[in-house]
């Protein structure tokens, strides 16, 4: 099926968005503005690179976007902007997981990856995805959780040592990787984040299956409330 693709992924402090027809990636960008101001750029940029392909927004069957973990403030401005635009042009919905986004970008000698985040306080996100020859791309193995870093590192060490190609991607992988088996590989700093051309992928992939989310009810994916709400009720 020939499905145009809209992946946006607004989760860290790079921004970015894409553009995807029939299994290629037609264009991906980064936003021009960074963090909070996410909000400032997104329409303009996917204006702009519509325009570039010689398509319109109404003829965008599916809007992908990336839900979390990851920041509050940016997870938010996307997926009100994704929600928005799919609603208004009548287009699909897709929902993707952020830390699959960045599993998927793991390279093909990985068999396993773990993808872990700042969570604060001496905690992480953590992902665990298998990887293989899935046509779906990686398959989340359990639920996204908080552990300690200590208790993370602990549990790859076992894992390490009844399994191979093993791999740690994420934000937060250099801040655990002095304290991994040495049979363990931590992916380059450029696989960390995730991107939008992936979000897009995924949401493809998604859409062809028909998992699609209801623009009135899809929220962001947060473990944690904010150090804001927190202090609000402290």
């Amino acid at each position: 099926m020939n499905l145009l693709t809209l992946g946006v992924e607004t989760s860290g402090m790079i921004g970015t968005v894409a553009l995807r027809r029939a299994g290629q990636t037609i264009e991906s960008v980064s936003l021009q503005q960074a963090g909070r101001r996410h909000a400032q750029t997104l329409i303009a940029e996917v204006d702009a690179m519509l325009r570039r392909a010689g398509v319109s927004s109404q003829q965008l069957n599916a809007v992908a976007v990336s839900i979390g973990p990851g920041s509050f403030t940016g997870l938010r401005v996307g997926v009100v902007f994704a929600k928005t635009l799919a609603y208004a042009i009548g287009c699909r919905l897709v929902a993707v997981d952020t830390f699959r986004a960045i599993a998927a970008a793991s390279p093909a000698n990985v068999s396993e990856v773990f993808v872990v985040s700042d969570a604060q306080r001496g905690d992480l996100f953590v992902g665990r995805y298998a990887l293989g020859d899935s046509t779906s791309g990686p398959t989340r193995i359990g639920e996204i959780a908080i552990e300690s870093s200590i208790d993370f590192c602990q549990r790859v060490q076992q894992v390490a040592n009844s399994r191979t190609n093993i791999a740690i991607s994420g934000p937060a992988a250099a801040t655990v990787q002095s304290a991994l088996p040495l049979t363990v590989q931590v992916l380059g700093s450029d696989l960390h984040s995730p991107k939008a051309d992936f979000v897009a992928e995924l949401g493809e992939r998604q859409a062809l299956a028909g998992e699609f989310s209801d623009p009135w009810q899809l929220e962001p994916f947060y473990l944690r409330r904010s150090a804001a709400e927190e202090k609000a009720d402290s």
